[in-house]
């Protein structure tokens, strides 16, 4: 009986579905979990179009869905920043996305039929130390000004602060360093209708290892 799948989201609101006497092996939900990673980070779509049935329009849509969404929680698009700099801050997001490190390895069935993937995640380094260096260009930028008429507004600021800080993570992503690995367990299990879906507590926890802010 042909397995159907479906693709409803990148990583937040990933999805299986399966006909109702199909049931996946351990084999096929690793399979599966790295063709979402792989479009989600990497926006390497082939897998995923295989894994889902939908075209590979539908998954760069949901792809560049995502990055709205970055841009928007992170505040990015709201902070009066330059059309320019909003650009080159989207292109930031997903070169950086595509630096992530992962690896899918065991895939456990449990006794519920639900499943356990382990994944194996390298944290970027790319925001440590960050806030201390804008902080520090942005002083040093704002002391050479000597005409109190030339001291810049709230917006100009902004754009400032966020340019140096584009500057900072451009410069470190060239040469991306990493943490020590660290293993995130992503459950997949069904409801009653045999929909699969992997817990969003989990890959938002795969999210905080890749890319680690803490203290920025």
């Amino acid at each position: 009986m042909k397995r159907r799948k479906k693709a409803v989201g990148l990583l937040v609101a990933a999805t299986v579905m399966l006909l109702t006497a199909c049931k996946m092996s351990p084999e096929e939900v690793g399979t599966y979990a790295q063709s979402i990673l792989d479009a989600s980070y990497k926006a390497d779509f082939d897998e995923y179009t295989e894994q889902t049935d939908s075209t590979k329009e539908e998954a760069e849509n949901l792809y560049e869905n995502n990055i709205d969404q970055m841009m928007t929680i992170a505040g990015y698009d709201s902070a009066g920043l330059s059309d320019e700099l909003l650009d080159n801050y989207r292109q930031l997001f997903k070169d950086m996305l595509a630096l992530a490190e992962y690896e899918v390895g065991e895939v456990t069935e449990e006794e519920d039929g639900s499943f356990t993937v382990a994944v194996t995640a390298k944290p970027l380094t790319a925001f440590e130390g960050l806030e201390a260096e804008v902080t520090e260009a942005v002083q040093a930028e704002l002391a050479g000004i000597t005409d109190v008429s030339q001291i810049p507004g709230e917006d100009e600021i902004n754009q400032m602060v966020f340019q140096k800080m584009y500057e900072g993570l451009q410069s470190r992503m060239e040469s991306p360093t990493y943490g020590e690995p660290q293993q995130v367990d992503l459950h997949v299990a069904a409801d009653s209708d045999n929909v699969y879906s992997v817990a969003e507590s989990d890959l938002t926890a795969l999210d905080q290892i890749l890319f680690p802010t803490e203290g920025f």
